[in-house]
């Protein structure tokens, strides 16, 4: 079953200030590789963790300008099962 990701307040605030804090040409391949990852989670929530404390948790990488990224979000499933809900996105230390 694929879902649609909505992304919920808390979540554009972080992610836009992870876009922020990136070289503005690296802005683009970031703001779309994000939201290709948050597509395929949305196909395929077993994408996430299995192991977390609180949320589920995907964590995912993109290269923007040959510069590796590593980022993560949290999410729960929305009370109609339609939607996944993006609580938060973040920099994932690797």
């Amino acid at each position: 079953m694929s879902y649609e990701p909505e992304l919920t307040d808390e979540a554009v605030e972080d992610f836009r200030a992870l876009i922020d804090s990136l070289p503005a040409s690296r802005r683009r391949d970031a703001r779309d590789a994000v939201e290709l990852a948050l597509t395929r989670l949305a196909a395929s929530p077993l994408l996430a963790s299995k192991q977390h404390l609180g949320r589920p948790t995907y964590q995912f990488q993109f290269s923007a300008e040959g510069v590796a990224h590593h980022w993560a979000c949290t999410f729960v499933f929305d009370e109609d099962e339609a939607r996944i809900r993006i609580t938060h996105i973040y920099r994932v230390g690797m």
